[in-house]
């Protein structure tokens, strides 16, 4: 029995197997899952790290192709621009040459307009002479009241004898009706004439005779003459003559 100091406390011993395998056992399996748990978060960090940078790498290569479009849109927007510019200076350049030709059209024609006038200031002093003139109209009394004879001769001066006048002629009366100016055409008033405009058609002279008859209430004024030759060259006359009637 042991030596025992009396009055002091003692403790209690324990007798334990001395099992050195075991503990070598449980030593490697707490380095085993020491070494486990690092190289799980290990393992953890470098897949984080590796979805981060794939993340951020998708992220990049989006906005890349963001990027590309939106170069690409600003790129067809300058081109539009361009041609846009290119537009506008052509739509100028031809609204230019528009207002250009038209002012030189508006010259041409305000230049053909003075020609005419020339033109037929010239034909007319050349046909004031010849040509289709009237030489004659007469008006004769009837027996009964308000039927008149007429007879219009029209003439080709400088007739050649070859060549024929060819035109017509209209022939109106011109008077007073119920205290009213009232125009009535020859065709209304005599029978010989069926056409408003007289057929012409003569080398030398041509009659137009007949009688009319003289509506109830209108009293004839003046007769108007308006005859146009076509050939042998372009004429026109209006003339007035006083309504004269021979007894």
């Amino acid at each position: 029995m042991p030596n025992v100091v009396k009055g002091s406390k003692q403790e209690k011993m324990v007798v334990v197997p001395h099992r050195p395998a075991r503990r070598a056992m449980i030593a490697i399996t707490l380095f085993i899952a020491v070494a486990a748990s690092a190289a799980g978060g290990f393992l953890y960090g470098y897949y984080k790290t590796m979805l981060t940078q794939e993340t951020s790498q998708a992220s990049e290569e989006e906005l890349g192709s963001e990027l590309a479009a939106v170069q690409l849109e600003n790129s067809d927007l300058q081109r539009q621009i361009a041609i846009l510019d290119r537009s506008s200076v052509m739509d100028q350049k031809a609204t230019e040459e528009v207002q250009s030709t038209i002012k030189g059209l508006r010259d041409r024609v305000a230049q053909l307009e003075q020609d005419i006038v020339y033109y037929r200031q010239v034909v007319s002093e050349e046909t004031q002479d010849t040509g289709l003139i009237v030489t004659q109209l007469d008006i004769d009394a009837m027996r009964e009241p308000n039927r008149f004879r007429y007879k219009l001769v029209l003439r080709q001066q400088d007739a050649d004898g070859d060549t024929f006048l060819t035109g017509h002629v209209n022939v109106n009366l011109i008077g007073q009706q119920d205290n009213e100016q009232v125009i009535i055409a020859l065709r209304d008033l005599s029978a010989e004439q069926d056409q408003l405009d007289i057929r012409l058609r003569f080398k030398y002279f041509q009659n137009i005779e007949g009688e009319l008859a003289l509506p109830e209430g209108f009293v004839p004024e003046r007769v108007q003459v308006a005859a146009v030759s076509i050939e042998p060259v372009d004429k026109s006359i209006d003339q007035d003559f006083s309504w004269v009637v021979r007894e």
